[in-house]
C-alpha cells in the first residue's frame, strides 16, 4: 500500500505517508501544522495503534520541513507530550546545531561554489572566495543562545535527530557537487531530497531571529484597518489570467526540506514551501540524473508548496513534470491561500487533465468546485475537485 494523508491543519501542514504491505505498513510524518494540530495528529496516530493491536505506534521518519508556526508548533506539542506510545525512529529537522554547523561561505566557495546570490555574496564582487571569506560564518550569525524550541526539545530528550548515516547530525541539503542525496527507508520508500541548498540555509542563519516561530510571509503595505497579514489576498470570482509572476523570499520558506517520495513504482513529489526556481532546479537535475533527457518526470501526486501560493509555482516546475493530481493543505484562513494564479498555471501547463485535492471545503476552495464553469469557460483546459469525505479526517489518498 501507498497512502497519502492531509490532515486537516488550518492553513498549515501535517502530512501522513504509509507505505508498505497491509498488516505490516510504516509510517512517516511530515509537519505538525499548528498547536491545536497536535492533537489531531495524535489522535489519528493512535487510532492507527489501536488498529494494529500494538502496544507502541513505530514512526519511521518524522519531518519538519522548516520553522514556520504552521509547521512547527504541532510537532513541539506532540513531542513536549512524550507519549510512552509513541517511537520515532529519526527525525529530520535544521535546526541551530545543524545551521551552526554550516562551513563558513567562503570555505564552500572554495571547494567548487555553492550558487550563492549576489545579495549574499557582495554585488560585483559575487562568485569570488574572497567575498565570500568575508562574510560572517553561520556561528556568528546565530550567536550563542542556547536551543530554540524545537531544537533544545531534542537535544534534552536525546531523541534521534538527523541520525542517518548519510546527515550523521549535519544539515539536511543538497549540494551542488554530488547527486542529489537518497535514502531507503525499510519496506522500500525511497526519499530523494530536493532541498534546500547552502544559500537557502546561510539566508536563514541571517534572519534565525526574525522568522523563527514566526509568520512564513512579511506584512505587505495596506492600508486595511487590520494587520496585513490577515486582509488576504484580494483574489475575487471569476479568476482572470495575470501574466506577471512574483517569488517567495522568505529565507524560513526557501529553507524547507523538499521530498520525492516513491514507493512500488508510485512518486508523490512534497515541495513544503520551498522556492519554485529552486524546485525547478532540483528537478531538473533528477531528469538528468535518471537518464530523462528532456521528458517530465512522471508523478502520481504533487503537494504544492505554500498552501498553493502564487509565489512558490510557476510555469519551469510544472513543464518538468507529468501529474495529474495537485494537492493544496489549507484552510483559507489568514493568508487566504490557494491564490488563483497558482491553480489557474496548473490547469494552462498540466499536461493532462488536472484534479484538484484540497484537505478542507472553505470559502477559498469550494468556488473551484462550485464555479467550475466560470473557469473553463475562460479557455482553461477541464478538471476535476476533491475534497474530504469527512472533514475531520482530511483528505486520503491512495495510490
Amino acid at each position: 500500500m501507498f497512502r497519502l494523508e492531509m490532515l486537516p491543519a488550518r492553513c498549515g501542514d501535517c502530512l501522513l505517508l504509509e507505505y508498505g504491505p497491509p498488516g505490516a505498513s510504516r509510517l512517516v510524518v511530515i509537519d505538525g501544522g499548528l498547536g491545536e494540530t497536535a492533537a489531531v495528529l495524535w489522535n489519528r496516530l493512535e487510532g492507527l495503534r489501536h488498529e494494529r493491536g500494538a502496544e507502541t505506534l513505530e514512526i519511521e521518519l518524522l519531518v519538519v520541513t522548516h520553522i514556520d508556526n504552521d509547521h512547527i508548533v504541532g510537532i513541539i506539542e506532540l513531542l513536549e507530550a512524550a507519549h510512552p506510545t509513541l517511537k520515532i525512529h529519526d527525525i529530520w529537522f535544521n535546526g541551530r546545531p545543524q545551521l551552526m554547523g554550516l562551513p563558513a561561505a567562503g570555505s564552500v566557495a572554495e571547494h567548487g561554489g555553492t550558487g550563492l546570490p549576489g545579495d549574499l555574496l557582495g554585488g560585483a564582487d559575487a562568485g569570488t572566495s574572497s567575498a565570500a571569506a568575508a562574510l560572517p560564518t553561520p556561528a556568528d550569525l546565530l550567536g550563542p543562545r542556547q536551543g530554540d524550541a524545537l531544537s533544545g526539545l531534542l537535544a534534552a530528550r536525546k531523541l534521534p535527530w538527523n541520525a542517518h548515516p548519510l546527515w550523521q547530525g549535519r544539515a539536511i541539503m543538497v549540494s551542488e557537487q554530488a547527486a542529489l542525496p537518497t535514502i531507503t527507508l525499510g519496506c522500500g520508500l525511497q526519499l530523494t531530497v530536493l532541498g534546500p541548498t547552502f544559500p537557502r540555509l546561510y539566508k536563514l542563519c541571517q534572519g534565525w531571529l526574525d522568522v523563527l516561530g514566526g509568520s512564513d510571509e512579511a506584512p505587505a503595505a495596506s492600508g486595511g484597518t487590520g494587520p496585513a497579514d490577515l486582509l488576504g489576498r484580494g483574489d475575487t470570482w471569476p479568476p482572470s489570467w495575470q501574466d506577471a509572476v512574483s517569488g517567495d523570499t522568505s529565507a524560513a520558506n526557501g529553507s524547507s526540506i523538499m521530498l520525492l517520495a516513491e514507493h512500488a513504482g508510485r512518486a508523490i513529489l512534497l515541495a513544503g514551501d520551498g522556492y519554485a526556481p529552486d524546485l525547478a532546479q532540483a528537478l531538473e537535475r533528477l531528469r538528468q540524473e535518471r537518464g530523462l533527457g528532456e521528458a517530465r518526470l512522471p508523478l502520481d501526486a504533487f503537494k504544492l508548496a505554500h498552501h498553493g501560493s502564487a509565489k512558490n509555482l510557476d510555469a519551469a516546475v510544472l513543464g518538468k513534470i507529468d501529474c495529474s493530481r495537485y494537492l493544496i493543505s489549507t484552510d483559507g484562513s489568514t493568508h487566504k491561500h490557494p491564490d488563483h494564479q497558482a491553480l489557474l498555471r496548473i490547469l494552462r501547463h498540466a499536461p493532462r487533465r488536472p484534479e484538484l485535492l484540497f484537505n478542507y471545503e472553505a470559502a477559498t476552495t469550494a468556488p473551484w468546485r462550485d464555479g467550475k464553469a466560470d473557469v473553463v469557460e475562460q479557455g482553461f483546459q477541464n478538471y476535476t475537485t476533491r475534497f474530504p469525505a469527512q472533514p475531520s479526517e482530511g483528505l486520503r489518498l491512495e495510490f
